[in-house]
């Protein structure tokens, strides 16, 4: 018997494959923002992004949570050829999408002020806020693109996406550029040219997906027919895809908001902890989003055995794509330790050589656990499939609240162990989310396979 079933092999790097060239796009934005700030602009430019980043992102994944709730019930429909069904979907995604992001907004502008109380390096505070308040005007953009891009990934379509994407991408690199160093007559902006440029790039993302959404025949039925009429809404829609995207925002916002108390710990130490622990995170950031591809392909595919009572085939997908993971995230992990001593070059100037060297031995660290990074978004998207979002909410706020953020802490101020200790700490928090969602997973499975029976 083969370790991977050879067809569910081949339907889930279908699904796979174009939505992890979807993430290259979409993280390559933030890792060519952290090297060309890096480069031209040094490692305290360097640190004021990654604690703007962390700021947004732990935010703005709350509503991306949201917009998660859309790709299964998407596909669930789509096996029955409900059209209707996923045009409401369609309206409610939106609306909620939209309403969520102007919220988070709000509450990011209010608390900008906060970051001046938060001991980190005064040298790094001013070009953090300049940068962070124009980052969150692209929420907006982003949320509009991540609507268009679930239905169309609930529907199985995901190239058109990956075009967007990579094409935004490369407006985004290349108006770092003149924007940071003042090309072609243009002022130099120093940091906040990158967040202009990155702001400018997403406009131009979720246009274009747009148009190329419209020209395809499996998409363009439910562009044309996307409409914001108020009696076209329901009530019990708004509570289902609630249902489903709050737990999940929450998920995403225990995970990613523990990664962001993380820098904030680290600059507790100084800039060069900060620095460096960014450089890390760039790159374990970049190997989880590809990873990412696994995931959307196991909802997906979860979604449409539910769909179709096969509840076999539901344990089935679901324990290959972990395997799947499991050996693309090996692959990762021994790149990042072959390569240790040369990526973290490719993120600052030559000159600050202390960050290059405590870079190296976080990459060592951030090797090790690939694995469960990998395993632990794959089991979640198994589970987002089965529709089960509540527990893993609850088991991602054990695992990084309650393990990780006060063992970082401990390991990093009080152990002195600087960014090395925090790393350490996220590395734990990781694995022990990892066991527990695969076991969540394989649980429900097997109850939908006896209910079944019975």
């Amino acid at each position: 018997m083969s370790f991977l079933n050879k067809k569910y092999t081949k339907a889930s790097l279908i699904l796979a494959l174009p939505v992890m060239l979807t993430q290259v796009g979409q993280v390559s934005v933030n890792l060519f923002d952290n090297i060309i700030v890096g480069n031209l602009l040094g490692a305290d430019a360097l640190a004021s992004v990654a604690l703007a980043n962390g700021v947004f992102f732990s935010i703005f994944v709350f509503a991306l949570g949201f917009s998660f709730a859309i790709p299964p019930l998407v596909s669930e429909a789509h096996v029955t050829d409900n059209h209707e069904k996923i045009n409401q979907i369609f309206r409610h995604g939106f609306v909620i999408n939209m309403v969520v992001a102007v919220l988070l907004m709000t509450i990011l502008y209010a608390a900008l002020p906060l970051i001046y109380h938060l001991d980190q390096p005064p040298k790094i505070i001013p070009n953090t806020l300049s940068y962070l308040s124009i980052m969150i005007l692209t929420m907006i953009p982003f949320m509009l693109f991540q609507t268009l891009r679930e239905v169309s990934e609930g529907l199985s379509y995901t190239i058109g996406v990956t075009k967007a994407t990579i094409a935004a991408n490369v407006v985004n690199v290349i108006l770092n550029y003149i924007f940071i160093k003042g090309l072609f007559g243009v002022k130099p902006m120093g940091v906040e040219g990158s967040a202009w440029a990155t702001f400018i790039a997403r406009i131009f993302m979720v246009v274009l997906l747009y148009f190329i959404l419209r020209k395809k025949e499996v998409t363009r039925r439910y562009i044309l027919d996307f409409s914001l009429k108020i009696k076209s809404f329901s009530k019990d829609i708004f509570e289902t895809m609630i249902r489903l995207g709050f737990p999940t925002a929450l998920q995403m916002f225990f995970e990613i908001s523990a990664f962001a108390a993380a820098a904030f710990i680290c600059g507790l130490v100084s800039a060069k902890d900060i620095a460096s622990h960014q450089i890390a995170l760039s790159m374990a950031s970049f190997t989880f989003n590809l990873c990412i591809g696994f995931s959307v392909a196991s909802t997906v595919q979860v979604g449409r055995r539910i769909g179709e009572g096969n509840f076999e085939g539901v344990k089935e997908v679901g324990i290959n794509n972990l395997k799947i993971a499991f050996i693309f995230m090996s692959l990762c992990g021994t790149f990042f330790i072959l390569g240790r001593h040369i990526l973290p070059t490719f993120f600052t100037k030559k000159e600050d050589v202390e960050v290059i060297l405590l870079a190296s031995k976080l990459l060592i660290v951030a090797a090790l656990f690939q694995l469960s990074d990998g395993i632990q978004v794959t089991a979640l998207g198994g589970l987002r499939g089965l529709q089960d979002v509540k527990v893993p909410s609850i088991i991602t706020f054990i695992a990084y609240w309650l393990i990780t953020i006060p063992l970082a802490y401990f390991l990093c101020v009080n152990m002195k162990m600087g960014a090395f200790g925090v790393w350490i700490a996220l590395g734990n928090g990781l694995s022990i989310s990892a066991i527990l969602l695969v076991v969540r997973f394989l649980k429900l499975a097997d109850r939908k396979i006896n209910l079944n029976k019975i």
